[in-house]
């Protein structure tokens, strides 16, 4: 009996050791499990931009259709040179200061006269800014109110005043920059110009002859000419250009022109040109 009960115990031994050497090994070949990864959920704003509602649908249909049917207001130029005829009837007025022969000289008030040509405007900056020039036909005034006195060589108390009354033809190169405001209204846009012209005269003519007592002394002397061959003066502007179609449009402003030269020939005598002018043209 005794010899059975040690048969029995060795024979359990050897199967409990068997049995937890199957356990260990499988524990060994067992892969570690995956992590999985994180999902964070989307935020709420996300959520809401992805979210086409009705209301933006619509929306986004009538812009659709405005931009088909009519086009974007003043896109940018198709071509980078656009031209324009401008007329301006303009006021011109003048400076005068006079020594020596010519004391007692003053400026005799101003008078309508007018400017045409075309103008170029070269687009270098998208479409808000332009550089601008062209060549321009003008007419200015020139006048004088003169004492009576002039040309005599003497000083004649209580002699009537004189006057005179030249019209001075030039050729205007402007060379100015116009700056181009965003639409404030359907179609028509603001400007504003800066800039300087250049005047190269043509021709001089002296008005009502018979009275024109600057003329007749200067004839008398032998010589006719009275005024500087060129002028060189300041310009600046303000308009509104109003669209008719995808290539034409309205311009109306105004501007100011100050002379930076004096004009006068005469060595004692001083003046300078002023213009102011409406100006009225069609850009194509």
């Amino acid at each position: 009996m005794k010899k059975v009960a040690a048969l029995s115990l060795i024979l359990g031994l050897l199967v409990g050791m068997e049995t937890m050497a199957q356990v260990t090994v499988q524990k060994r070949r067992s892969s570690p499990p995956v992590a999985q990864p994180e999902t964070r959920p989307e935020t709420s704003s996300r959520r809401r931009s992805n979210v086409e509602t009705p209301r933006n649908r619509t929306a986004d249909r009538v812009f659709r259709r405005i931009e088909e049917e009519e086009g974007p207001d003043y896109a940018r130029p198709t071509k980078l040179v656009e031209m324009s005829i401008r007329v301006a009837p303009s006021l011109m007025l003048n400076t005068a200061e006079g020594t020596g022969d010519y004391t007692g000289f003053a400026p005799n008030g101003a008078g309508v006269r007018m400017s045409v040509g075309p103008t170029l405007d070269y687009f270098f900056f998208k479409d808000r800014y332009a550089f601008s020039s062209g060549l321009w036909y003008t007419i200015k005034r020139s006048a004088y109110q003169i004492p009576g006195s002039y040309g005599t060589g003497r000083w004649i108390p209580g002699a009537s005043p004189k006057e005179s009354v030249y019209n001075l033809q030039y050729l205007q190169i402007p060379a100015s920059v116009k700056m181009y405001a965003n639409n404030l209204f359907p179609d028509l846009r603001l400007y504003v110009q800066t800039g300087g012209v250049l005047d190269i005269k043509l021709a001089e003519k002296p008005q009502n002859i018979a009275l024109n007592r600057l003329y007749q002394v200067a004839e008398q002397n032998g010589g006719r000419r009275q005024y500087s061959r060129g002028d060189i003066g300041l310009l600046l502007g303000a308009g509104v250009q109003y669209r008719l179609n995808g290539s034409q449009a309205i311009i109306m402003g105004v501007s100011y022109q100050r002379g930076l030269t004096d004009v006068a020939r005469g060595r004692n005598l001083v003046s300078y040109n002023r213009v102011v002018a409406l100006e009225v043209g069609l850009k194509f």
